[in-house]
């Protein structure tokens, strides 16, 4: 069968069915999986983002579908134009311009209602954004990758046989959370260890996935295991897979307790008992004195650090640096 008549066959399923899966097309045709795979990369080129990948099987995304859900869920759909409209302001505009119409059409326009200055999303460039596509396709595929990752001022390291568990977006930034074997830092015997660590995604300069699947990564891998429950409590890019997690104390004033009442500045906070003299103690669970200082600093002088007294000394350490100008 030749590659044109395979296309046609492959649309007129994609038009038919929910999805239509590699392994069923290349039995029914008599065809290698590689060929079919092949076949649906030259549809990519075509239909772009309106194909989409679910595992090995592949749906299309039909508009009349898109504008159904708009026409016939009326609240779920100006519930979901308002939240586009406060935390991603750039791509509502872009939403506005292409589907002005539909908007003006069913009334769902909050731009006159809402005014935001700063979009809460890194603006990340064109090329970290085709990285974060990559990245994606990592996770639900399982596919393993070399990642280079390059820090403003530092030097470029390349991380071998890296395994993206998850992509998360911490203090309005982009990061991954991966395990790797090694990296060009580190001496490893037998290449039997792996690390766990935060990356941003800005600073990736390069990706290569791999077909290759590093033993230690296997679903039952301890290693593993161990990241996926760390990520669970993580707070900050400051959390430590390795460190045991304990208790600071801050007594907070009556002014700005009302805000930590309103807030969870981080998961693990919790409201102990308000004070005689009007202050409310709260106590954080943290793994890494970094994960909260900044927050003690932004509030100085509305609170006071109980315990650990270390970090007590380090902001007055921090408030006679920046006073020195240092």
């Amino acid at each position: 069968m030749t590659k044109s008549i395979r296309l046609i066959y492959i649309l007129e399923q994609l038009s038919k069915k929910p999805k239509v899966c590699v392994k069923e097309l290349a039995f029914s045709l008599n065809e290698s999986l590689r060929v079919i795979q092949q076949d649906f990369e030259t549809l990519k080129k075509y239909f772009g983002e309106r194909l989409n990948k679910e595992g090995e099987c592949y749906f299309l995304l039909k508009q009349e579908d898109f504008y159904d859900l708009f026409r016939l869920n009326h609240k779920t759909s100006k519930q979901f134009l308002k939240f586009l409209s406060i935390v991603d302001v750039k791509f509502y505009r872009q939403f506005k311009e292409e589907h002005g119409e539909l908007i003006k059409a069913l009334k769902l326009d909050s731009s006159a209602i809402y005014q935001i200055e700063n979009s809460p999303y890194e603006n990340l460039k064109a090329e970290s954004l085709e990285t974060l596509e990559l990245l994606e396709s990592a996770i639900a595929n399982k596919t393993y990758m070399t990642i280079t990752h390059h820090k403003p001022n530092e030097e470029s390291f390349v991380f071998k046989f890296c395994q993206v568990l998850r992509i998360l977006y911490l203090e309005d930034n982009w990061y991954i959370a991966l395990n790797s074997m090694n990296d060009e830092r580190t001496t490893i015997n037998n290449g039997t260890v792996s690390f766990f660590r935060l990356m941003r995604i800005s600073f990736i300069e390069k990706v290569i996935l791999s077909r290759v699947e590093p033993k230690q990564f296997h679903s039952d891998n301890i290693d593993k295991l161990k990241a996926e429950k760390f990520l669970h409590y993580l707070q900050t890019p400051f959390s430590k897979i390795h460190n045991t997690p304990y208790p600071v104390l801050l007594k907070i004033s009556a002014f700005a307790s009302t805000y930590f009442h309103a807030k969870q500045y981080l998961k693990t906070q919790r409201f102990i008992q308000k004070l005689d003299n009007g202050e409310s103690l709260f106590e954080f669970m943290i793994t890494d004195d970094m994960e909260i200082m900044p927050i003690i600093q932004q509030w100085i002088p509305h609170l006071r650090v109980s315990e650990p007294l270390r970090i007590k000394e380090k902001i007055e350490e921090n408030m006679k640096l920046f006073m020195k100008g240092e």
